[in-house]
């Protein structure tokens, strides 16, 4: 799969590096995928999830074209497993630690954006940009009213926290936090058009000083998707940025010319931790 792509990343004024990312390339599947986990607390938790997340999924995915195709899952379902499943394995191993996830997998000419937390993704649409992620921060009416049905609380400690302790929301790992902080992915499933050209994956440490527009304004600017990525980085720490900051920039140009619809189309939104209720 020809997609062009650009990784960077910087400590910040951190003392250590708490982001991972993972790239996963499988022509004969028609599948790309783009991650970026942004730690917090420790990196374990992060390191965990950028070996295990897209491994777990293609296992489960490959078990369900095993099935009939009446009794086969759909993918959304399998990606909200995977997030479901390396959050236990997490717990279980009892860190405190935790991690965002943002990730953007192709498959063929579709698409699927899943985050936990408050890491972005971003994609590109003809000279503008649309956010494919939803923040999970625990002041959103939703999240504080989850969290508190739960028995747990929220507190402005600076920022609103659960449990005076994370801003956020949605996390995995955090062993100590459950059940306030959970895993449960937004997901967001379309079909990729020709009027798609960059993708940028980041973590929050790139959004807390850049938007959507902005950081697709520098890869259009930069026609070449490492310069992008580097730019990103140097131009959120020129604005302020002193946190971890990871991101991923993809060129779709080459690859959407093969696409047979221009413009990009959105199927669903998944949230399960509302759509259950």
């Amino acid at each position: 799969m020809d997609i062009p792509y650009g990784i960077n990343k910087d400590i910040g004024i951190r003392d250590r590096m708490e982001d991972e990312h993972a790239i996963y390339i499988i022509p004969e599947k028609g599948f790309f995928s783009a991650e970026v986990y942004d730690g917090h607390g420790g990196v374990r938790a992060a390191a965990i999830a950028a070996e295990m997340v897209t491994p777990c999924f293609l296992h489960l995915w490959s078990e369900e074209t095993l099935k009939e195709p009446y009794e086969q899952r759909q993918i959304c379902e399998i990606l909200r497993e995977t997030c479901i499943k390396t959050d236990e394995c997490i717990v279980k191993k009892g860190l405190a630690c935790g991690t965002t996830l943002a990730n953007f997998y192709i498959i063929h000419d579709r698409f699927f954006s899943v985050n936990v937390g408050d890491s972005r993704i971003a994609i590109g649409i003809e000279g503008s940009a649309e956010l494919l992620t939803e923040d999970h921060k625990p002041d959103i009416p939703k999240e504080r009213k989850r969290i508190e049905a739960a028995g747990g609380f929220v507190i402005r400690f600076g920022v609103y926290r659960v449990q005076g302790e994370l801003a956020m929301s949605r996390a995995l790992g955090d062993t100590h936090l459950k059940p306030y902080v959970i895993a449960e992915p937004f997901i967001v499933e379309g079909f990729l058009g020709r009027e798609n050209d960059y993708v940028v994956v980041a973590c929050d440490g790139i959004w807390d000083v850049l938007d959507e527009k902005e950081v697709l304004e520098i890869a259009r600017k930069c026609n070449d998707a490492q310069k992008a990525a580097e730019t990103i980085i140097s131009t959120a720490t020129k604005y302020g940025s002193t946190d971890n900051k990871t991101v991923i920039v993809l060129d779709l140009r080459g690859y959407i010319r093969g696409i047979g619809i221009r413009k990009m189309n959105i199927i669903n939104r998944i949230d399960m931790a509302v759509d259950i209720r």
